[in-house]
C-alpha cells in the first residue's frame, strides 16, 4: 500500500509540475501568484514545483523582485525557455530529404536538404547523420541538448515498432528504419507516415492551432490525408487511416479506370498533380508539369480546362465526403497543388457546400519547405513522454 501511495504521489507531483509548465508557456511572463490562481493549485506548492523547473532549467526569471522608487517590490515573472532542449525533425520525401533542429518553440534553428534517389541505394542514413552533424555544430550544441528526433515517410508506417511497411516512392517494404537509424543516434527517435506528422504540425504551430478537429489533406504525386480527431492523431486499425486517395468519386468513371501508376486509388489518379501533368501532356503531346497546367488553366487554355475542371470537382467531392464523415473544423491543404489554391477555391468551396451537410473552413497550409520538419519535431514531441507536451 505504501508504494502504491508513494507512486501515486509521485504521478500527481509530475502531473502538477506539467500543469505549472504549461501554464506558464500559455500566460507568459507570468507570477507564481497568478498561476496558483490560475490552476487551482496553492500557493506553496507552486512556489515549490516553480523552484524544480528554474533548477532543471525548463524556465528563468525576469524581474528583480527589488523595492521599485514607490517603495513596492517588482514582481519576478516567470518565463518559458525554448532553447532547454532541442529535437531534430526528418522529412524524407521522394524528392528530397530535409531536416532541421527546432527549439521548443517550434522555431527552426537550423535546416539542411539533400536530393534522395541519388542518395536513395547507398548513403541516405549517412548523409541525414551528416546533416545533422553540420547542424550541431552550427548551433554549437551537443547530444545531451537533443531530446530526440522525430522522422516523417511517404508510406504506411507501424509508429511503436519504427517499421515502414510500404513505401512505394522509396522502394520500401518492411524496413526497419528505426532499428537502422540507431546505428547512428542514440536518442529516442519516432517515425510516422508524412501526412500525420504535417497534420500534428498544423495542429502546433500551424493553420490547426487550436482546433480539435482538423483534416490536413497532401496533394502532390498522389494524394494523402491525415486525421486528428478530439485532439488525437487518427491512424486506424493497420496504420493506413486517411487514405483519401481511395476515394471513389465518380461511378460512371470508376468502371473504366485505370490506376495512372501502379498501387494508386481512384481520387489520386484523376486529381493529383502527377495525374494533372500526365492527362495534360497526353492531350497536348509535350511534357507539362501540374504547375504549368495550373498556369494555362489560368489563361484559358481549352485542354488545360479539360483536364483540371473533373480534377477539381473529384478533389472537391472527396473533400465533401471528408467533411461529411469526420465533420472537421477545418480542412488544411498542402502539397504542391494546394499552392494554386487560390485558383480553384471557389469551385472546391461551391461543390463542399451542395454536398456536405455543413460548410467547412478549407485552406491552404502556410508552411513553406520546411512543414516536414516542424510537423517531424511536432511527432516526437507528442509521442516523447516529458512534462513538456503539445
Amino acid at each position: 500500500m505504501h508504494k502504491v501511495e508513494k507512486g501515486n504521489a509521485a504521478y500527481i507531483k509530475n502531473m502538477n509540475k506539467r500543469l505549472v509548465l504549461q501554464c506558464i508557456i500559455e500566460q507568459q511572463p507570468t507570477s507564481r501568484a497568478e498561476i496558483s490562481k490560475e490552476i487551482n493549485i496553492s500557493k506553496p506548492t507552486v512556489s515549490g514545483l516553480v523552484d524544480q523547473l528554474l533548477e532543471d532549467g525548463w524556465i528563468y526569471e525576469t524581474g528583480s523582485g527589488e523595492a521599485s522608487a514607490n517603495g513596492g517590490r517588482k514582481p519576478v515573472h516567470l518565463c518559458f525557455n525554448p532553447n532547454f532542449a532541442f529535437v531534430i525533425g526528418v522529412d524524407i520525401g521522394g524528392t528530397k530529404v530535409a531536416s532541421g533542429i527546432s527549439d521548443l518553440n517550434g522555431t527552426i534553428c537550423a535546416y539542411r536538404e539533400f536530393p534522395t534517389q541519388k542518395n536513395l541505394k547507398k548513403g541516405l542514413l549517412e548523409n541525414i547523420r551528416l546533416d545533422i552533424e553540420s547542424m550541431k555544430e552550427e548551433l554549437g550544441i551537443s547530444n545531451d541538448k537533443i531530446l530526440g528526433m522525430g522522422v516523417g515517410v511517404p508510406g504506411m508506417t507501424n509508429v511503436e515498432e519504427g517499421i515502414v511497411y510500404e513505401s512505394p516512392a522509396l522502394g520500401w517494404k518492411q524496413y526497419p528504419l528505426r532499428e537502422k537509424l540507431t546505428h547512428y543516434f542514440d536518442f529516442p527517435i519516432y517515425i510516422d507516415n508524412d501526412v500525420n506528422i504535417n497534420v500534428l504540425g498544423e495542429h502546433w504551430k500551424g493553420a490547426g492551432q487550436k482546433k480539435k478537429n482538423l483534416i490536413y489533406i497532401a496533394i502532390g504525386t498522389g494524394i494523402g490525408s491525415g486525421i486528428m480527431l478530439n485532439g488525437q492523431l487518427y491512424r486506424g486499425s493497420n496504420y493506413s487511416a486517411g487514405e483519401i486517395g481511395y476515394l471513389v468519386t465518380d461511378r460512371i468513371y470508376a468502371r473504366n479506370y485505370h490506376p495512372v501508376y501502379e498501387g494508386f486509388g481512384f481520387l489520386e489518379s484523376v486529381s493529383s498533380g502527377s495525374s494533372i501533368g500526365d492527362q495534360l501532356s497526353n492531350k497536348i503531346g509535350s511534357r507539362v508539369t501540374a504547375q504549368d497546367a495550373f498556369q494555362m488553366y489560368q489563361q484559358g487554355h481549352k485542354d488545360a480546362v479539360d483536364v483540371i475542371d473533373p480534377a477539381v470537382e473529384n478533389l472537391a467531392l472527396g473533400i465533401a465526403n471528408y467533411v461529411s464523415l469526420f465533420d472537421p473544423e477545418i480542412v488544411i491543404l498542402g502539397g504542391g497543388v494546394s499552392r494554386s489554391y487560390s485558383v480553384i477555391s471557389e469551385k472546391i468551396n461551391d461543390i463542399i457546400e451542395r454536398f456536405a451537410p455543413k460548410r467547412c473552413k478549407v485552406v491552404a497550409t502556410t508552411f513553406g519547405r520546411e512543414a516536414g520538419v516542424i510537423g517531424a519535431v511536432a511527432l516526437f514531441l507528442k509521442e516523447f513522454d516529458t512534462i513538456f507536451s503539445i
